[in-house]
């Protein structure tokens, strides 16, 4: 065995400690540093992980990102998905908005109904924020901001969320009248289908909305249009949840025609 295979094997050995887990570039790197010791630099340590992924211990999910396998092992990228999104989504939001943040419109609307799927495409709100980045594979993230240049209303639309836990974690998400907002917000019936019928769904279902959380995002200036769009779907499913809501959208927003 020569000089470069036998760091390999010792390191390989290491890893199959962890196989079907996922290892962060830095961590890895130390891993390797640990075995290298003295004869550890940056460019050997990369080497090294090349020669991980192509003897199939390694396979890269994302930059910095590593899922650890023996070479035999055939997984699917779907399965790897289904197993380390939720890990993957909260470390990436995590290095980025703090614990200021919670997940936005469709998403949350499903969250409120129990449904954890992984979405193609995910929003998060934070103070700080405005950006469209990748989860991982083809998964997509924007984050967003409710701001102005003089005024943050983060922290007024953050107290009607709620939180969920997803593997070892806590995701907050929108409460079910501000998830209904925001899912209206850029929305056309015509070519949202899945998003009309998930929230004529719910309005069918719902005995009461959480009118004093309406009032509080429409005293602030927003989602005239969306609440305008809600009452409509409730004229044509729960007339009874239209009648509460359209005394609110008269006092705090404007009727549009619907």
């Amino acid at each position: 065995m020569n000089f470069k295979s036998s760091y390999l094997n010792e390191i390989s050995i290491k890893l199959k400690k962890r196989r079907h887990k996922v290892i962060f570039s830095k961590e890895l790197k130390s891993l390797i540093q640990k075995v290298m010791t003295s004869e550890y630099t940056d460019k050997k340590a990369y080497k090294q992980i090349y020669y991980l992924k192509n003897k199939g211990y390694i396979l890269s999910i994302k930059k910095d990102i590593f899922y650890i396998k023996l070479p035999e092992d055939h997984i699917s990228e779907d399965l790897i998905l289904e197993d380390w999104y939720r890990f993957i989504l909260h470390h990436h939001c995590k290095g980025r908005t703090d614990n200021k943040r919670y997940i936005w419109g469709l998403k949350a609307l499903e969250l409120s109904q129990h449904n954890f799927s992984i979405p193609e495409h995910i929003w998060i709100i934070n103070p700080a924020r405005q950006a469209k980045e990748v989860v991982v594979a083809d998964k997509q993230l924007q984050f967003k901001k409710y701001s102005t240049k003089k005024i943050d209303h983060f922290k007024k639309f953050k107290k009607h969320t709620d939180k969920v836990k997803m593997w070892k974690y806590s995701f907050p998400y929108a409460i079910k009248e501000l998830a209904l907002l925001e899912s209206l917000f850029n929305y056309d019936e015509f070519h949202d289908r899945y998003a009309y019928e998930l929230i004529k769904k719910i309005i069918k279902k719902t005995k009461h909305l959480d009118l004093m959380c309406i009032e509080d995002i429409l005293k602030l200036g927003k989602h005239h249009t969306s609440v305008n769009r809600l009452y409509k779907i409730c004229k044509s499913n729960n007339k009874k949840l239209a009648e509460e809501l359209l005394p609110l959208i008269k006092k705090w927003s404007f009727v549009l025609d619907t």
